[in-house]
């Protein structure tokens, strides 16, 4: 276990050394037992160098769906080929709300089928862009709890009346506790 702590503290030191010298942080990462810390220092060398070598080895490292995640998740750049190797669709789909809300290109919104998870990350994704595309995101939600809470953030900061659109949503919440829940912000914005 102190090992892995040693390793891991090691790993987020990576960047710093590869800024000055990236043999010496390869060499680093190579000499790193955890496979974890391993395989976030090579996604590091490869968010710093673009090296496809370095992604090649944190894939070839990587032994289980949630380490195949966090490469994912870890990396500057999209990485949909590493998601979809991914065998748990529930990590799977995780990687491809991760992709989504990196790159904004609603096609990977097609790979993700666990509505709660697109609904999620389709709310944050919105949020991030601009008006009138953060609304025509917002409308796509397909979890109405979701797609409230997204219309009642960007009726807020856009200034616009999506009231009709906010009470449609909250009247197709099934959840009793999260519909009240819901009426009671809708009432104290309107």
């Amino acid at each position: 276990m102190e090992r892995k702590l040693r390793d891991l503290q090691l790993a987020e030191k990576v960047e710093k050394i590869a800024e000055k010298d990236v043999e010496l942080a390869e060499k680093v990462v190579r000499s790193l037992e955890d496979r974890e810390a391993r395989i976030f220092g090579f996604v590091v060398l490869h968010n710093i160098t673009e090296s496809l070598e370095y992604l090649k080895s944190a894939v070839e490292t990587a032994e289980s769906d949630e380490e195949l995640l966090l490469i994912v998740e870890r990396s500057k750049t999209p990485l949909p080929e590493v998601a979809e190797m991914i065998n748990s669709p529930y990590r799977r789909d995780i990687a491809y709300c991760i992709i989504l809300e990196k790159t904004g290109d609603m096609n990977f919104a097609a790979k993700i089928s666990d509505a709660r998870l697109l609904s999620a990350s389709l709310k944050r994704l919105a949020l991030k862009k601009l008006y009138p595309e953060s609304l025509r995101i917002a409308r796509m939600i397909p979890d109405p709890y979701y797609r409230a809470l997204a219309l009642m953030e960007l009726a807020e900061r856009e200034k616009v009346d999506l009231k009709e659109e906010i009470v449609s949503a909250v009247g197709q919440v099934k959840n009793s506790a999260m519909r009240r829940r819901l009426e009671e912000m809708l009432e104290k914005k309107y």
